[in-house]
């Protein structure tokens, strides 16, 4: 879990980090998803409490999603401090996904796929594929569990290494490897080229500004205007390779997978770059909107992601 300091996702520290992970996973071991459930409803009561800041943010982008969405709203009423708290132990039952999706558990058969024919293509092909911080993306592992490509995860984190020795440690056969970068650039793209001329996928988020850096864009989400990261678009535009939106979220009690072509290659011309870049970025806050309507409870930024300071 996480606490929050400020209006910056990067100020949020973690709390416990590989060490709550393994806690985590012992007691999943020992009494399986029943039994961490029962110990999640207290832990989530607890930090859901005493994190009053990521209390507050959660019910800002809940109650501007009940008011952008208007009739559509997936809310009857205003949203309170009990759908803020259900939207936490959403939070915590993502986590015992996750778990089961790196120990291999969620099969390919128990997931409901909307546009697999642009997976297929790209089963034997390297692509980019732009992810946010919503619903549950370790849900691809079971999509690609039959393919030997692996999946690369871009993350701004210092401690990938250790956690890939986590992964392996759940799973041998793990097949996805997290990479670790200050910012996304040329530098970046020459070391993802060769893993995606292997077929390789590379998987990078696009809804949270890098530290220390000034290549953002701003863009209404949920309507009102928000910073958003330039560098995954970069990133795809320098590698040349086709680029895919992906979506992986519960749904009751199955899981959903979205995938939304956004450009078999992009291609930003200097004279309006910018401009094209932004366009792109739309598309894609666009389609990030419509699945915050159909599952609002799956949106995990839980700081002021409107603060643009």
């Amino acid at each position: 879990m996480a606490e929050l300091n400020s209006g910056k996702w990067s100020d949020i520290q973690e709390r416990g980090g590989m060490t709550s992970l393994s806690l985590v996973l012992a007691f999943y071991r020992l009494g399986g998803r029943w039994l961490c459930r029962v110990l999640m409803y207290f832990i989530i009561l607890w930090y859901w409490l005493f994190a009053a800041a990521a209390r507050q943010a959660s019910l800002q982008y809940l109650t501007r999603l009940h008011h952008f969405a208007g009739r559509n709203s997936p809310f009857p009423h205003p949203p309170s401090l009990a759908q803020s708290y259900r939207h936490f132990m959403q939070f915590g039952e993502g986590i015992l996904d996750k778990i089961e999706g790196w120990l291999g558990k969620i099969p390919e058969q128990q997931l409901v796929l909307h546009g697999h024919e642009y997976f297929r293509e790209h089963y034997q092909k390297g692509a980019v594929i732009v992810v946010s911080h919503f619903g549950n993306i370790e849900l691809l592992r079971a999509i690609k569990s039959e393919h030997p490509q692996k999946i690369n995860v871009l993350v701004y984190q210092k401690h990938a290494t250790k956690f890939n020795q986590f992964l392996k440690k759940l799973n041998d056969h793990a097949d996805v490897n997290l990479v670790s970068v200050d910012e996304l650039g040329i530098e970046t793209a020459l070391v993802l080229q060769e893993k995606l001329d292997r077929g390789e996928w590379v998987i990078v988020a696009a809804d949270r500004v890098p530290v220390q850096s000034d290549r953002v864009q701003s863009i209404s989400f949920l309507g009102e205007d928000a910073n958003w990261p330039q560098g995954a678009w970069i990133l795809a535009s320098l590698l040349k390779v086709p680029v895919l939106a992906v979506f992986c979220y519960r749904v009751a009690d199955s899981f959903e997978v979205h995938i939304h072509a956004i450009a078999e290659q992009l291609n930003f011309p200097r004279k309006n770059r910018l401009q094209a870049m932004q366009t792109t970025t739309r598309k894609y806050v666009e389609l990030l909107e419509q699945h915050c309507i159909r599952a609002p409870y799956q949106w995990f930024n839980f700081y002021n992601f409107w603060n643009k300071d």
